[in-house]
């Protein structure tokens, strides 16, 4: 299984972006890539060099209270 693959499986049984047909819907839209870019960089082991190149974009777009408002969303337009 791909990186993006398993990033997507995770996505959805985290319950943190939605879950249900509304997450698929979202999850295939070009809204969804930086989401999914962040998270699978984020569950991916730190090789030596990533160690001090955090993005920090990518720890704002998984904020908890972030998250919170962007499953609404995406229940509201692909739900």
């Amino acid at each position: 299984m791909t990186d993006f693959a398993q990033a997507r499986l995770d996505m959805f049984e985290s319950g943190l972006f939605g879950q249900g047909n509304a997450f698929w819907r979202w999850i295939a839209t070009d809204e969804a890539r930086p989401y999914l870019a962040a998270f699978a960089a984020d569950r991916a082991p730190p090789s030596g060099s990533e160690f001090f190149a955090a993005d920090l974009t990518a720890e704002d777009l998984l904020a908890s209270d972030h998250l919170a408002e962007l499953a609404q969303k995406i229940e509201a337009a692909h739900g």
